[in-house]
């Protein structure tokens, strides 16, 4: 009986040690699958959404201020933050982007900083290093 008692005791303890460990999932998904093969099921959307926006915003701090991309990507993010922190489930923030799955807004924000994170290497704000040839920009050619 007392290995039994303490086992609980134990057991108690661990389960209030997790509940406090654990963050409290704000937005959960309610899918079980996304219908898309290869893509799973993301269980706390708004975190890793949050997270990644956060990074872009961070991340965009390296370019210059009057590049167009770094203008228009800050707009973008601070919007979608702004229906991310307005929706009251997942559903609602899907509707708000006109989007069926956040499992591929999660793809596409980490696309766009894997992208963000290449461009002060390329640096395509600069001038051309040469005059671009006569017809590159003419279409159809």
């Amino acid at each position: 009986k007392q290995w039994y008692q303490r086992r609980v005791a134990i057991t108690a303890g661990i389960t209030n040690n997790l509940r406090i460990m654990s963050r409290q999932v704000r937005l959960p998904n309610p899918r079980l699958i996304t219908g898309i093969v290869g893509r799973d099921v993301v269980k706390d959307p708004y975190f890793s959404l949050n997270k990644l926006y956060q990074t872009t915003l961070t991340e965009l701090e390296t370019l210059p201020k009057s590049y167009p991309y770094r203008v228009e990507t800050e707009r973008l993010t601070k919007e979608r933050m702004g229906l991310l922190e307005k929706a009251k489930s997942v559903v609602e923030f899907e509707q708000a982007l006109d989007t069926r799955c956040i499992e591929n807004v999660i793809q596409e924000a980490k696309s766009e900083l894997l992208l963000i994170r290449k461009l002060p290497g390329w640096a395509p704000w600069e001038p051309l290093v040469g005059d671009a040839p006569e017809n590159q920009w003419k279409w159809p050619i």
